[in-house]
């Protein structure tokens, strides 16, 4: 049966569905992570991998999504 204009039908989430295109999801942060990332990257606006690993243990972020 067709179905009314602008309603799609639902698909089965397919295994790694989430990464379309290659993409990872999103990091969201909460307020204080990004209070304290903002206040490291406007003193360091290119932060060492020393600091990226500091601020990833001071945040629980990876250090791969701190940039």
């Amino acid at each position: 049966s067709p179905l009314p204009a602008g309603e799609a039908r639902a698909r089965p989430a397919a295994p790694g569905a989430g990464r379309e295109g290659g993409r990872r999801k999103r990091t969201t942060f909460s307020k204080a992570q990004l209070e304290l990332l903002v206040r490291a990257f406007e003193k360091e606006p290119y932060p060492g991998i020393a600091l990226r690993e500091q601020l990833s243990g001071l945040t629980d972020i990876p250090e791969s999504r701190i940039q």
